[in-house]
């Protein structure tokens, strides 16, 4: 992969550390901030609401900007947001600031897929986005236990310090190799029109209802293990490696099966995750199941990414940053809905196993509209085929 899309990567991997640190630390930040663990689910919410909204708004506004300078833009004022999340000390400003760290978020999503598809062939567009989103994925090996054990030694906060310094590293890493290109007219012009292709909405809400299901049980991850599973606190931490293990592994094989059939291979990974979310629902006692699901869930959650944002784009047809935006704002409004799902679960209810069979039956949903968008897409497919025009074209 060229040296630019690892620079993306990079940049990534800070924003992918500062969407996912909150989730091992939220019995901290609850405490600090004097509200209940449900309430402080919030700062994983906000993120994913900001990514969710305002990521698309950030890209339809800068559709025409350069690339280069674009991406770098959005990278500093993620640190900023990220500065004030640590030096406030309520639920609201902290939700706030978490906010337009999301919007950032979404933002560069739809730039940087855009750079990354547009710097290899076509048929390794899937992979190249696998790259990017290996960021993520690392970040959950290396970015998250991390800032997960600065958290609990020097006060949650710190944790956002160090996120800051990896996006100053990852903004100087795109401004050192990323080529100076504009923004491609002609696909950002086709990108808004596919927008009324009801398809491409199915597509979008696929993406949030297949993902959020993982996040129905990953926002409250920490206090799932301690509660159901009986680790102790300490444990968590080293234990969610297990979980980005299995990222790791997901990422590069979705990747690299959807460049050989993207529908085949979103309908195949979120099947397994259906199962592995019900089998913790079955086996969350038991340590050693719980061992295997992690990477499993870890595998399959984050390995559905680069299929189904090729996927998105396929039923598109074209490389545009709105779209991509779009389907980032999806995955994050499937964090979005999950975390909110599972507060929902925990507050009316009180009980952990439930958010594991809340998080199976809303990603069954997704697979199923996933079902519902691939037959649709064959039908106008095959009547454009078959129409007059085509006949003579």
């Amino acid at each position: 992969m060229p040296l630019p899309i690892l620079a993306l990567a990079l940049t990534a991997f800070a924003l992918g550390t500062a969407e996912l640190v909150p989730n091992g630390l939220l019995p901290l930040i609850s405490e600090d901030l004097g509200v209940s663990v449900s309430q402080a689910g919030w700062v994983t919410t906000s993120f994913a609401l900001g990514a969710m909204f305002g990521g698309p708004l950030v890209a339809a506004a800068t559709l025409r900007l350069p690339r280069k300078p674009l991406v770098t833009g959005l990278t500093l004022v993620f640190l900023i947001a990220n500065a004030t999340t640590a030096l406030t000390g309520s639920l609201l400003l902290v939700s706030l600031s978490r906010a337009l760290a999301g919007a950032m978020l979404g933002g560069f999503l739809g730039v940087a897929i855009t750079i990354a598809g547009s710097m290899v062939a076509p048929t390794r567009r899937a992979m190249a986005i696998a790259v990017v989103f290996t960021g993520f994925t690392v970040s959950n090996v290396i970015g998250v236990p991390v800032g997960n054990i600065v958290g609990r030694a020097a006060g949650w906060e710190s944790a956002f310090w160090v996120v800051s310094g990896l996006a100053a590293i990852g903004a100087f890493a795109m401004w050192l190799l990323l080529p100076s290109t504009p923004a491609d007219g002609e696909s950002e012009d086709r990108g808004f029109t596919v927008l009324r292709s009801g398809a491409l909405w199915a597509a979008f809400l696929a993406i949030a209802l297949g993902y959020g299901g993982l996040f129905v049980v990953y926002t409250y991850i920490a206090p799932y293990l301690t509660t159901v599973t009986g680790v102790s606190a300490g444990s968590v931490t080293w234990l969610l490696l297990l979980f980005g293990a299995g990222l790791i592994t997901g990422n590069a094989l979705g990747g690299r099966y959807a460049d050989r059939s993207v529908t085949r291979t979103v309908i195949v990974i979120l099947g397994i995750l259906v199962v592995g979310l019900l089998t913790l629902w079955a086996l969350g006692s038991v340590l050693p199941a719980v061992l295997a699901l992690l990477v499993l869930l870890g595998g399959a959650g984050f390995g559905m990414v680069p299929p189904l944002q090729s996927y998105v784009l396929h039923i598109a047809g074209t490389a545009s940053a709105l779209v991509s935006a779009l389907a980032a704002a999806s995955f994050n409004g499937g964090v979005a809905l999950g975390s909110a799902v599972g507060g929902l679960v925990l507050k009316h209810t009180s009980h952990y196993p439930g958010l594991a069979l809340a998080g199976a039956f809303m990603t069954l949903l997704g697979l199923i509209a996933i079902l519902f968008t691939h037959h649709r897409h064959d039908i106008r497919r095959t009547a454009a085929q078959d129409s007059p025009a085509a006949q003579y074209a």
